[in-house]
């Protein structure tokens, strides 16, 4: 079996380029269960696949770490 894949995508404010999104990838990737970050400086998407769905806090504050912030649902 391949396991189980849990695809989240949320909203951070404050990406506005290529460097900005690589450093919001890199933060989250450090979380356990994270399989792959694909962040888009665009829209400020960003799409995570996990192996179970990760606490919410965890990973605004993983952005926060980076100098960005979540978007309020």
């Amino acid at each position: 079996m391949f396991g189980k894949k849990v695809k989240t995508v949320y909203v951070v404010e404050g990406m506005h380029c290529g460097h900005c999104a690589a450093k919001v990838e890199g933060a989250i990737k450090a979380l356990d269960g994270v399989k792959s970050v694909k962040a888009d400086p665009t829209s400020g998407n960003v799409e995570v696949v996990s192996s179970n769905e990760l606490e919410r806090s965890l990973v605004a504050e993983a952005v926060k770490s980076v100098g960005f912030a979540l978007a309020e649902d």
